[in-house]
């Protein structure tokens, strides 16, 4: 299946730089093209009477019998006024103005991410008794996830690129603990879990960790202009503005972690039990996306979105432990593919600090649905048979924050 999937991949790279080949050569045909026109519009007069001229193709003409006179000005290469700068231009570069669409590209962002997941929510620890809840899931829900995004990228023809993106956030945790506020407190993991520990619990704590990485690969096509203009004190200001639309393919690694830990005083002596749960999403898709960006004098803004439908190959495994040292419930696992979305937006405001760098700040949100979190693997019947085996990917995460870092464009 992964093998499937990586030459796949690469045949999409492989058809992708056969397109823009082609459109390079084909620029190139119409720049020589341009040229011929250009050079044949300033070869000055030197056609004596009675000479056929080189460029009428065999026809005969009528020509004057005054000798030609010979310009002194060498031959202009200016393009005439039925075409664009676009058809004299050769190379990615433009050499008349600040560029909206650089040859070259780069930047590295800090990312300050808080993490809203959506699971199932459920009880962890109650008193059947008195049908208290004294922990449950949607006490984990609040995470904080720094990270860091880098992306290079480079214009391959005309105004086509390649770009690389990294994304990735790092561990961020949740915990929760409950304890047992009085004497008469029956606390217990709900359904039919039982065990030495788990019955009559004196303090159970939770810690829920995930982290997220991403690589993307991405065709970009930009087009755009720039142009001079005054404002109402009469200074002059250079405004750019482009719109890029592009397409690539995109993997994505989610893994979590849940572990319960139990403890219960006995006789004076302390048993001690836990519950842990792993889970890992890889998402293998295509995604379309566009770009637009405002700039006027040093300041400007740049918005991006993206969404994509991707595979999703789920994994989980889940053990349980019991005082002394017994396993309760032996390591199972289980995995299953499925279909995930994907949606990503991006709205920065930029500084320009020189001509190369700019300042960038902003605002983040990535959504993503059709995940396997690792709170709802979460299986307290223990008398079922088997049980903690299942696997449910019907969980979304929500990703939003601040991020702010350096680009360079030249």
């Amino acid at each position: 299946m992964k093998s499937m999937k990586s030459t796949i991949g690469i045949v999409f790279v492989a058809l992708a730089l056969r397109t823009c080949a082609l459109a390079m050569a084909q620029e190139v045909e119409q720049l020589s093209q341009a040229r011929v026109r250009q050079a044949r519009s300033a070869e000055p007069n030197r056609i004596r009477p009675g000479q056929r001229s080189p460029w009428t193709l065999g026809v005969d003409v009528p020509l004057s019998d005054e000798p030609a006179l010979v310009s002194d000005q060498e031959p202009s290469t200016a393009p005439s006024a039925t075409e664009s700068p676009d058809d004299v231009l050769d190379g990615c570069c433009w050499t008349s103005c600040i560029n909206p669409c650089p040859c070259f590209y780069g930047q590295v962002e800090a990312l300050f991410f808080m993490r809203a997941p959506r699971f199932t929510g459920q009880p962890i620890v109650v008193d059947p008794n008195t049908g208290t809840t004294f922990m449950s899931t949607s006490d984990l829900t609040n995470i904080f996830n720094p990270g860091l995004r880098a992306t290079v990228g480079m214009r391959l023809c005309g105004s086509r690129a390649l770009e690389f993106d990294y994304f990735g956030l790092f561990q961020g945790t949740a915990s929760a603990v409950a304890v047992k506020p009085d004497p008469f407190a029956f606390l217990i993991f709900p359904d039919n879990f039982f065990g030495n520990v788990f019955v009559d619990m004196d303090r159970v704590e939770a810690n829920y960790s995930s982290g997220l990485q991403s690589f993307a690969v991405s065709f970009p096509c930009c087009c755009g202009c720039c142009e001079e203009c005054d404002d109402e004190c009469g200074c002059s200001e250079v405004y750019c503005r482009s719109f890029e639309w592009f397409g690539g393919f995109r993997y994505i690694n989610l893994g979590e972690r849940l572990d319960i830990a139990a403890q219960r005083i006995v006789g004076g002596g302390l048993e001690e039990g836990s519950y842990n749960i792993r889970t890992a999403n890889n998402l293998y898709g295509g995604q379309l996306g566009a770009r637009i960006r405002r700039t006027r004098g040093r300041f400007g803004y740049e918005a991006t979105g993206a969404v994509g439908l991707f595979g999703n190959s789920a994994q989980q495994s889940q053990s349980v432990t019991d005082f002394p040292d017994f396993p309760i419930r032996p390591t199972v696992s289980s995995s299953r593919s499925g279909v995930a979305f994907v949606g990503d937006f991006n709205l920065s405001g930029l500084y320009r600090l020189s001509e190369i760098w700019n300042l960038k700040a902003g605002y983040t949100v990535l959504w993503i649905e059709g995940l396997a979190l690792a709170p709802d693997q979460l299986d307290f019947d223990f008398a079922a048979s088997p049980s903690g085996d299942q696997l449910h990917n019907g969980g979304g995460l929500l990703l939003h924050g601040v991020n702010i870092g350096l680009e360079a464009r030249w």
